[in-house]
């Protein structure tokens, strides 16, 4: 449940063309950022507002997937964690330039 909520937060508060994993066991997310995103200053911007992500060149030896980050949902899903995640998503949509549209 925790995957299909956090998978839904995903596609409603990310930038259009963000692809997410769905993974058959386990409680790990790998989100690919749409064109333009950058999962280093989004885990820059990110940690000024308490939420961390695990950026996707942290699981690279050469610096790839800089595109990439990693969520973790094996924690309990509060309202909190929800508003963490559409921040995350808030924040890459501004990265790429688009609206969000709630704020539309």
């Amino acid at each position: 449940q925790q995957v299909d909520a956090a998978r839904g937060v995903i596609a409603e508060n990310f930038p259009r063309g963000t692809r997410v994993t769905r993974p058959t066991g386990g409680f790990i997310l790998w989100v690919e950022l749409a064109k333009g995103g950058d999962s280093i200053a989004l885990f820059e911007k990110l940690l000024e507002r308490g939420i961390s992500i695990a950026p996707g060149p942290m699981f690279s030896a050469t610096q790839r997937y800089r595109n990439c980050l990693r969520v973790s949902v094996g924690h309990l899903w509060t309202e909190r964690t929800e508003k963490a995640l559409a921040e995350v998503g808030r924040l890459a949509r501004a990265q790429v330039g688009e609206v969000a549209i709630a704020n539309a």
